[in-house]
């Protein structure tokens, strides 16, 4: 697999791994131990399904949601190049729980962001 391909392949992950990150609430779910703790062992379970929607539900059932939204441009893309998807995965699940970890920061400030400037005047 070319250094490119893996590269695109951890982006995309990173993305869509944020997405689920950024809409779980956090207060509910993680008891005593830190979010990102939560969400890499959720991540390292569903790592093992067989295809990239089962990671996706198997995590998203894990982090007690219904279903979540992201990019499907993104998925489409992991799903184009499933194994070699997946070996990343596999191969980096704590490093691309952390990237998204850190980006699901960034598309909440983003959000946040977004909300006051709309909602400051009527």
């Amino acid at each position: 697999m070319a250094d490119r391909d893996t590269r695109d392949l951890e982006e995309r992950w990173v993305r869509v791994l944020a997405s689920v990150y950024a809409q779980v609430d956090w207060r509910r779910l993680r008891g005593r131990r830190r979010p990102l703790d939560v969400f890499e062992h959720r991540l390292e379970y569903a790592k093992y399904e067989v295809d990239v929607p089962s990671v996706l539900q198997r995590l998203a059932n894990s982090l007690s949601l219904q279903g979540f939204s992201a990019d499907v441009d993104d998925i489409e893309y992991l799903r184009a190049r499933e194994a070699e998807a997946l070996e990343v995965l596999r191969r980096w699940t704590k490093l691309l729980a952390l990237k998204a970890s850190i980006e699901a920061r960034k598309l909440k400030t983003a959000r946040r962001a977004e909300r006051e400037e709309g909602g400051g005047g009527a």
